[in-house]
């Protein structure tokens, strides 16, 4: 919904997992804007074939999740939002990692005018690396093999999910 969200460090502030209820994140980010609430809503691009035509629309990268910058009284706010399911719990720790983490699901969010993202419902196991070339430069990732082409995981680990996306072999170190 707004990829272009600088994901960093405030002070007094914590981003923050808020699951939501079935199929209503993009209602949960819509009610953030008037309400001063700062979130990341990562979407991927879907698209679905009825008879002759092709719908192209957008859906959340992570089923029932928006990423917020909360302190206590923003909290309270969103509570009062239909779409609010809980908060996952944070702390400063966390909260570092988290932004690592989103910081590179931004990345994969923007490349997706010339590849296709995946998420998967798990952490993936394997080779853990770190990418030298392309768009994907400097991140780390997880590495899986299918049928001939290399896909990279970004986890959340939070939320026990990643995103993944194909990239060429070449374009990766190990990280071991």
């Amino acid at each position: 919904m707004n990829s272009s969200v600088n994901i960093s460090h405030i002070e007094n502030l914590l981003w923050t997992p808020v699951k939501t209820k079935p199929r209503c994140e993009k209602k949960l980010a819509k009610f953030c804007t008037p309400h001063n609430i700062i979130c990341y809503l990562p979407l991927r691009k879907s698209v679905r074939r009825y008879q002759r035509r092709s719908i192209e629309f957008f859906i959340p990268m992570f089923s029932g999740y928006v990423f917020c910058l909360l302190d206590h009284d923003k909290l309270q706010k969103l509570v009062f939002c239909n779409a609010f399911a809980y908060k996952i719990a944070m702390n400063e720790y966390s909260e570092k990692i988290l932004i690592d983490e989103l910081n590179s699901v931004q990345i994969i969010e923007k490349s997706q005018e010339f590849t296709t993202i995946t998420v998967r419902p798990e952490i993936v196991s394997g080779a853990k690396i770190l990418i030298k070339n392309g768009p994907f430069k400097g991140m780390a990732g997880i590495v899986e093999r299918r049928k001939d082409s290399t896909v990279i995981s970004i986890n959340i680990e939070i939320l026990g999910q990643s995103a993944t996306t194909v990239i060429d072999i070449e374009d990766i170190e190990t990280n071991d």
